[in-house]
């Protein structure tokens, strides 16, 4: 993660130019000025660097609050792991940091207020409110943030990132969509795919630093020129109060072995891949029942393909979800074209077994054989699986057991506490952690 050395408020950090560097930060020499009393002066600090032992460095005294973060996102409505691991952080907070949420959807700290809302192009059905810049500026001024954190290349995390840049403020990326590969899937035009990569390049190339979910993100953030020096682990977690076997049979499902989908129905989630291999599977198993919860774009068209030996469900939230979870036999998970995969943690915690395509984050998730089951994103694999494992009685139980051992230590409740700000003395610092840490 980064690490933010807070400053007294009559010391500058000179060395840091404005605006704030896209490189590795360098060593810190302080000289004194007079400053205003409500301005901070931080740096973000590279993992790789070591900071000064606040026991052989003089203190540093500061009578300013928390440090407050600005954490910017698009479309929280539509996007479920990120949505999920958002909604966490501004429940729980950081320990020692102050948080809000910003964005033009409901349910966030500072709404901005939507200038206009647009469809993207190729998505029907799925739309992005634009704020102005205006209220952008606003919202970043009024609570006097030391930190930006954008979360996509949408209308607010654009407009947040130019707002930082002009007002100085350090800016810090997630990564947690392969856009150029729903590009890709959706339109097939390598034009196309290749502007929108260097739209996002260009965003997280202006980020000092960048958190990455996953390997996968961390190659894709690589090719897109993103220095390896700069990415940094955020690994996501899953609420295991919520999602756990207990509840299973508080939801009936309709089949004698269900097979789960949890997420958006799009064809760049794989659900093609998914209608065919259950299809296959079926004709030679016909207690095998396929049950999806979400919409997108392509639901009509799989529930013509799929008809009656399909139950769709919508999206579902809370208690519900969590019910559906535990009640199913089997959860599938289709894409090659995710960089993490939070609704696999779900299905773990809830004693699901799962079984994914050998393809981007759900590799890092699951170990073969012991905590879930990886295949190549090919129909007759993806069904021979599912047989497989829906007649092997020992196999499903074997898989449950390293699921819910897998995710014993991937609690929002452990990971929080992998978080330790250093506040000794009259020195406000978060220490930079190894990534395996996370």
């Amino acid at each position: 993660m980064t690490a933010l050395a807070l400053v007294h408020p009559n010391l500058v950090a000179c060395t840091i130019p404005k605006p704030y560097p896209p490189t590795r930060a360098s060593a810190v020499t302080f000289r004194r000025q007079p400053l205003p009393p409500r301005r901070r002066t931080f740096t973000v600090t590279s993992a790789r660097q070591r900071l000064p032992d606040s026991r052989s460095s003089p203190p540093l005294r500061f009578l300013n609050p928390l440090p407050r973060v600005a954490v910017v996102a698009d479309g929280l409505a539509h996007v479920h792991g990120v949505g999920q691991t958002l909604a966490q952080l501004g429940e729980r907070g950081l320990r020692g940091h102050e948080i809000d949420l910003i964005g033009t959807d409901a349910n966030v700290d500072r709404r901005l207020t939507a200038v206009t809302e647009v469809e993207l192009p190729h998505y029907p059905g799925l739309r992005l409110g634009v704020p102005s810049l205006s209220a952008v500026a606003e919202a970043l001024t009024e609570r006097h943030y030391d930190l930006v954190h954008v979360c996509a290349p949408g209308p607010a995390g654009i407009a947040a990132a130019l707002m930082a840049r002009v007002m100085a403020l350090p800016l810090l990326g997630s990564y947690h969509t392969e856009l150029q590969a729903y590009v890709r899937t959706r339109t097939g035009n390598p034009t196309l795919e290749a502007t929108v990569g260097a739209i996002v390049a260009k965003f997280y190339a202006s980020c000092a630093v960048v958190l990455s979910p996953s390997k996968s993100g961390d190659a894709s953030l690589e090719r897109l020129g993103i220095p390896t020096e700069r990415l940094f682990r955020w690994q996501r977690c899953v609420d295991t109060t919520r999602f756990n076997p207990s509840r299973r049979g508080t939801t009936r499902l309709p089949g004698r072995f269900n097979i789960l989908y949890v997420g958006r129905m799009s064809r760049e989630k794989g659900v093609d891949l998914l209608a065919e291999a259950y299809l296959e599977a079926r004709q030679r198993d016909r207690r095998l029942h396929l049950v999806l919860a979400g919409r997108g774009p392509e639901e009509a068209l799989l529930r013509k393909r799929l008809g009656a030996d399909a139950t769709f469900l919508g999206w579902l939230e809370g208690d519900e979800l969590a019910n559906t979870y535990a009640s199913a036999e089997l959860f599938v998970f289709p894409s090659t074209t995710d960089t993490f995969g939070q609704v696999i943690l779900e299905a773990q915690a809830s004693g699901l077994p799962v079984l994914a395509v050998r393809a981007g984050g759900p590799t890092e998730l699951i170990e073969d054989g012991r905590t879930g089951c990886l295949v190549s994103p090919h129909p007759d694999e993806l069904a021979t699986a599912i047989r497989g494992i829906a007649c092997r009685k020992a196999l499903l139980q074997r898989l449950t057991r390293g699921a819910l051992l897998a995710v014993r230590e991937r609690t929002w409740n452990a990971r929080w506490q992998s978080w330790r700000p250093d506040t000794r003395g009259l020195t406000a610092t978060a220490r930079p952690l190894p990534p395996e840490s996370f």
